[in-house]
């Protein structure tokens, strides 16, 4: 199995409200609902690895220790001045942000990370979205300096090859043969162990499911597909 880059992005990430919005609840666990796939739908077969291509889609959810919950879509939505759209469509009791971030092309090491960005656009509820322009910003050199220093510790690369392999299920099916990866993120000081589970037909980062070793937050894929993405701005 190829190499699998890892990217946790800490670019949009918005700290949790001091309560729930009780409107914000409503429309996540319906969405919640909504993106869980028919058991009908799912192929027996897995397809192989896919290539990074406009159109892929996947759905996670992550679970709190506290029960909250959040539904993020991450969609390859355009190709555009020679790179690469990805969508990161995120919402959770608290908010719904949107992060579009446009890529040279995908980046495989921890300095092209920040390297390849070209462009970010950032929106929070029903907030004016905000761009960053890495060609035209003044200080685009600063914000890909801080964003290199997270990256350092924020992107995983690992040999999927090496690494213990496990079936697991989860909502968008089974998935056997899936690569155990044992994490440790470093965040503005913040460490975090955690065991991920990647499997070569999931498309864009493979990720079918995760865990924290404290137990303060699970990720489960949902669904996923390899057309169909659009972009919601």
């Amino acid at each position: 199995m190829r190499n699998i880059l890892t990217v946790v992005l800490a670019l949009g990430i918005a700290g949790c409200a001091p309560s729930i919005n009780s409107q914000m609840k409503v429309a996540t666990d319906d969405l919640l609902a909504l993106s869980r796939p028919k058991a009908a739908t799912r192929p027996r077969r897995l397809p192989t690895t896919h290539a990074l291509a406009v159109g892929q889609w996947i759905v996670q959810r992550t679970t709190d220790g506290k029960g909250n919950v959040a539904i993020q879509r991450v969609s390859v939505v355009g190709a555009d001045a020679g790179g690469t759209w990805l969508e990161f469509d995120r919402q959770d009791y608290f908010h719904h942000n949107i992060t579009k971030i446009l890529y040279s092309h995908m980046p495989r090491t921890v300095d092209e990370a920040a390297d390849v960005l070209l462009k970010v656009v950032t929106k929070t509820d029903n907030k004016p979205a905000q761009t960053i322009d890495f060609a035209s910003t003044p200080m685009a050199g600063l914000f890909k300096s801080q964003f290199k220093a997270v990256a350092q510790n924020a992107v995983v690369s690992a040999d999927m090859s090496q690494a213990a392999k496990e079936n697991v299920t989860v909502p968008a099916g089974t998935f056997n043969g899936c690569a155990k990866v044992a994490v440790q993120v470093s965040v503005m000081g913040i460490s975090q162990k955690s065991t991920s589970w990647f499997h070569p037909a999931v498309p864009i980062n493979g990720s079918v499911k995760g865990a924290s070793d404290d137990g303060k937050w699970t990720v489960e894929l949902l669904d996923f597909g390899t057309s169909g993405a659009s972009s919601k701005f």
